[in-house]
């Protein structure tokens, strides 16, 4: 398997945030977006499936988040993994592999948890028709004023776009907040951005 970086620390997004969880970040993905904050996941090096166990075994933590780059680059692996496991294991995916209501149903049989974060309108309206399940999210991060407006409509959960700027940032914040609380969403914050600041390795 080709790997980022493997790490403890607090879920800071989605339904599970606050939970310490063991990150599992794979390197490789199938976009190359500009915005990405965590383009050092290109930087991965080469481990087995046996050391990646071996890893989670050691760690004291109930859940596993895999996330990347995109992590189903490397299912067939993956699920190896989770078949040597006896712990809980969530993915964060962009969505792109997820093609078919049969690919997304194995993913639910074999995940806790799916996240879905879709980075093109396509895939928003690809990934909401396949009739999400009770453990399936779509991640839209917006400010709703420009990024992302028109995948909001597919979101079940929304993520205020954090800026370089505090004041805006919060405005943005608190625009998402409101509209969640309008539109029956689930509200995610960015945990661990307000603690440490820009995403940095291990955080």
């Amino acid at each position: 398997m080709k790997i980022s970086e493997i790490f403890s620390s607090i879920q800071g997004e989605g339904r599970s945030q606050g939970y310490p969880v063991l990150f599992i970040r794979t390197s490789g993905c199938t976009r190359n977006c500009d915005f990405c904050d965590t383009q050092y996941h290109k930087e991965g090096k080469e481990l087995s499936v046996k050391e990646v166990v071996a890893q989670i075994n050691k760690s004291n933590l109930d859940t596993v988040v895999w996330t990347g780059g995109e992590p189903l680059l490397q299912l067939k692996e993956i699920q190896e993994v989770i078949y040597s496991t006896n712990k809980l294991h969530d993915l964060e995916t962009n969505g792109d592999l997820i093609l078919t209501k049969k690919y997304l149903n194995d993913l639910n049989a074999l995940f806790d948890c799916i996240c879905i974060s879709p980075k093109s309108l396509e895939v928003a309206e690809r990934t909401h028709s396949l009739s999400l399940s009770f453990n399936t999210d779509i991640k839209v991060v917006t400010d709703l004023y420009k990024v992302n407006v028109g995948l909001v409509k597919y979101a079940t959960t929304l993520m205020p776009l954090t800026t370089n700027d505090k004041e805006e940032t919060n405005l943005i914040q608190r625009r998402v907040w409101d509209y969640c609380v309008n539109h029956n969403l689930f509200y995610s914050a960015r945990m661990h951005v307000n603690v440490w600041g820009v995403i940095k390795k291990g955080k």
